[in-house]
């Protein structure tokens, strides 16, 4: 969008900017004359807002912080611009932790695990799954993102490992809690300020999936920004040890989803290493990935099995 069709947009909640920086194909960060700051957000799917809004109504209702649309001057939360629908949110001061900063801060991990563990409990508590896609993980990997591996990787050992590992990971798949997931729980979707929350940001893909989902997914992004250092990789084992803890202490995990997180990590990383089959660099530094969870299973299971009670 340029500076027109953003001034555009915003004239119809009354919103007159000065600045604007875009955030990604989708987010756009405005600032008034005033200095205050909003977000506008392309808006693809009306059903799948409609639900959204009811997500962060069940979230703000159980006090937990999160962005949300502001109504416009017509009383609506979105406005039709050129044929895509766009609304306006709240900016959340604050900013999101670096992931090296989260491997060096036993802090971060702790607030981290405290966010993911409420909002996961609030999201369990939705009475409208049915609005949201459900997703089998087992299938996801060996319906669609081992075949989608095959086709750039013939390599016999990842394929029999895979094997190896397959009946594992449908018995723990079928045996998990299924809920509401945020689908991308990042440490850049979960913004503070003075280690304090402002709040979680981004529902565009929620899901239902397995319970443990959004903290092997948090788990996995930090990983992925310091892979490539390996006193860093030392740390992160450190750092799930501390998430998983401060995530049982407010929403509790039984053993069976202790034993599954290493799985699901893999089912993750599995998917990752799919998604992006097309690009042989980045499959190529996610399935080294893969491997080394793989291989540091007991390390990575010793900091929370034994310790987390």
């Amino acid at each position: 969008m340029d500076y027109v069709d953003i001034k555009n947009i915003s004239s119809s909640w009354g919103i007159e900017i000065n600045n604007h920086k875009k955030l990604s194909e989708r987010a756009t960060l405005i600032i008034t004359n005033n200095n205050e700051k909003f977000i506008i957000k392309r808006k693809d799917n009306s059903e799948n807002f409609n639900s959204e809004l009811k997500l962060i109504g069940l979230l703000r209702n159980n006090n937990l912080l999160t962005h949300y649309p502001l109504y416009n001057k017509h009383g609506e939360f979105s406005v039709t611009y050129k044929d895509s629908n766009y609304s306006i949110y709240n900016y959340l001061e604050g900013s999101t932790f670096e992931a090296e900063e989260s491997l060096r801060n036993p802090i971060i991990p702790n607030l981290l695990g405290e966010t993911i563990a409420n909002l996961n409990k609030i999201m369990r508590s939705a009475d409208f799954l049915n609005e949201y896609p459900f997703k089998d993980l087992y299938k996801m990997v060996y319906d669609f993102a081992i075949n989608e591996i095959s086709k750039v990787d013939p390599s016999q050992e990842l394929q029999n490992l895979y094997h190896d590992l397959e009946e594992d990971i449908k018995n723990r798949v079928e045996i998990l809690p299924k809920q509401l997931v945020h689908r991308d729980a990042h440490i850049h979707n979960v913004i503070f300020n003075n280690n304090h929350l402002s709040g979680v940001i981004d529902y565009e893909i929620v899901e239902v999936n397995v319970n443990i989902f959004d903290l092997c997914y948090c788990s996995t992004s930090v990983l992925s920004e310091v892979f490539s250092k390996e006193e860093l990789r030392k740390r992160w084992i450190d750092f799930v040890g501390d998430l998983v803890a401060k995530y049982n202490e407010i929403n509790p995990l039984s053993h069976k989803e202790k034993e599954s997180i290493w799985y699901v990590m893999l089912c993750i990383q599995t998917i990752f290493m799919a998604y992006f089959s097309s690009n042989a660099d980045i499959y190529k530094i996610n399935k080294a990935m893969f491997q080394w969870i793989f291989e540091n299973k007991s390390n990575i299971e010793g900091q929370f099995l034994l310790n987390v009670t």
